[in-house]
């Protein structure tokens, strides 16, 4: 059994890495079609991991952040091929702005969808899961720090959404400190990072990995991945990045 988990941030137009224009990410979804995969939520592949009952050619969606373009013009485009996703929300920045102080200086700056929308794509079946409160990296012990982040974020985001709230994504991938991953496994079901790879069999629910579909702007590429012929290339990727975090950081000093 392999899935593949897609990681998506903002679905408008622009070259950056995380940005896929509407139509690029359209020609995606139809050659997730075209490559017969069978489109889960995170909630779904880890229930499917534990009855081990994986469908061939999984693959999740998951949208990190909580971008207004994934309400707006990600969710339609989903809609009209069925699909389902995971929206990984920021729970203090709801219909707010990802201008949190964790982000290096210049970094760019997107709004995001308030509480009704993300309301909405629950009731047509999104998964809703918690990036924290403030997308500060989870690296510390502070028990005060790792209850905002992770019990009281995720309590504000079902009260928002008037969903149940049982995935999580670290943001920038960091961490977890060994006292936030205690916390993560009492509050979640499932925990995604960003460390590239393939979701097997003797997989960790809480320390599942994806794959940027920056890497895989191109259709054939995303095919390609889907049917398991892109392995090589995927453990490429996760060499440079790893290696890239070795001497630059995802993340300001701020959040240090």
């Amino acid at each position: 059994m392999s899935a593949l988990i897609l990681t998506y941030h903002a679905i408008e137009p622009g070259d950056g890495p995380l940005t896929i224009s509407p139509e690029l990410f359209a020609a995606q979804l139809d050659a997730l079609v075209d490559a017969g995969a069978t489109v889960l939520t995170i909630g779904g592949l880890v229930a499917a991991m534990r009855e081990k009952r994986v469908p061939s050619r999984a693959v999740v969606l998951t949208f990190d952040d909580g971008y207004c373009s994934v309400a707006q013009r990600a969710a339609p485009l989903l809609a009209q091929r069925d699909m389902p996703a995971t929206v990984f929300c920021v729970a203090g920045h709801l219909g707010g702005s990802s201008d949190w102080p964790s982000r290096r200086p210049g970094a760019p700056t997107g709004s995001l969808a308030d509480a009704g929308e993300l309301a909405d794509l629950a009731s047509s079946g999104f998964e809703i899961g918690c990036h924290g409160a403030t997308h500060a990296p989870l690296l510390g012990a502070d028990a005060a720090f790792l209850s905002h982040e992770i019990v009281e974020a995720k309590i504000a985001l079902e009260t928002a959404t008037g969903v149940e709230v049982r995935s999580f994504a670290l943001p920038y991938g960091a961490g977890p400190s060994p006292e936030a991953r205690i916390l993560l496994q009492v509050e979640y079901e499932a925990v995604c990072t960003v460390s590239i790879g393939r979701v097997r069999d003797e997989s960790d629910p809480y320390s599942l990995p994806r794959v940027d579909a920056h890497y895989l702007r191109r259709p054939a590429l995303l095919r390609r991945a889907v049917a398991g012929s892109l392995d090589l290339y995927l453990r490429a990727r996760a060499v440079a990045a790893r290696a890239r975090r070795t001497v630059v950081s995802d993340f300001g000093e701020a959040a240090v």
